[in-house]
């Protein structure tokens, strides 16, 4: 068994994903396996999972459906688009129609506009959260979830830059047009800011911003590390710059037998454990996603390896 037959006899959803950004073949996840696990675990009277819709992390509403959007259940799905809405006009009557949009967290922006992207939602709160993310743009060009606390910072957050990057992207592959050019535009200068820091250092270093950020994990949370936004930039098609060199570095230094292991856990409750396996199916999934966009070679050294422990 080679390390490519190893991911496609995983869960359905693994296969799925295998298949259509590794193989490149047409397929639809038809909501079985992890997917139709946790639909099973929503509530249908409040429509929320965990009780919750932003906690407790990680069962909730918000986090939930992050899982559910990153294992591309059906957009349509009709519990999907239910349950995202209801939360929507939770955050709304809870605070942005008494104090405005500005009282939301950016991160939790930067995510909901990729939820609703991602299902195709036409809904004029989306164009609020486009507003807002635009308008709060810090002096470097990325973003920041503190950008109103005192002392004001000036420079952004690789965590909130990251949930904001990647809720922009989806917009722009949805087919929206409000604001698209200016939403393009920010993508890159964001990706730039990155860039600076070659991903993973504090500016002007080669000292990484925090260690968890040299490590991989699934799910990613709200977190920001190195596999993550490689991803990102490798599943937009994004070129090869040698800032990416130390992140790529440290992808390459994980792989074990051509794979990486599940990764470090982010404490909180879980609905159930995705994977029990020394070595992780999602992030190795990842992992080839990344070395098949800038070292083909290595990728296709890594799939076709025997599978070992």
């Amino acid at each position: 068994m080679t390390n490519l037959e190893w991911l496609l006899g995983g869960d359905p959803v693994i296969a799925h994903l295998v298949k259509k950004y590794l193989l490149n073949e047409p397929t639809e996840t038809q909501n079985q396996g992890l997917i139709q696990r946790y639909l099973d675990l929503l509530d249908l009277q409040t429509m929320k999972w965990g009780n919750g819709f932003y906690g407790p992390k990680w069962v909730s509403t918000h986090y939930t459906l992050m899982e559910l959007k990153y294992m591309e259940i059906m957009p349509k799905t009709p519990v999907y688009t239910e349950s995202l809405l209801h939360y929507m006009d939770h955050e709304w009557e809870k605070s942005i129609n008494k104090y405005g949009i500005d009282t939301m967290d950016l991160c939790i922006t930067g995510m909901l506009i990729n939820l609703v992207s991602y299902a195709k939602i036409q809904d004029p709160r989306l164009n609020q959260m486009i507003d807002y993310t635009l308008r709060r743009t810090m002096p470097d060009g990325a973003w920041n979830c503190c950008w109103h606390r005192k002392p004001r910072p000036h420079i952004s957050s690789v965590h909130t830059t990251m949930n904001v990057l990647e809720g922009l992207v989806e917009y722009g592959q949805r087919g929206y047009l409000y604001r698209l050019d200016e939403v393009q535009a920010a993508i890159e200068r964001g990706i730039q800011v990155l860039m600076a820091r070659q991903l993973i250092y504090k500016k002007n270093t080669d000292t990484p911003i925090h260690p968890s950020m040299t490590e991989h994990h699934y799910p990613a949370r709200w977190k920001y590390d190195y596999l993550r936004i490689l991803e990102m930039l490798a599943r937009i098609g994004h070129p090869y710059q040698k800032e990416m060199e130390p992140a790529l570095s440290v992808l390459k230094g994980h792989l074990k037998n051509g794979k990486l292991t599940k990764g470090t856990r982010i404490s909180g409750l879980t609905h159930f454990k995705l994977e029990t396996e020394k070595y992780g199916r999602f992030n190795t999934f990842r992992a080839y996603v990344v070395l098949k966009a800038y070292y083909p070679e290595v990728y296709q050294n890594c799939i076709a390896e025997e599978f070992k422990e």
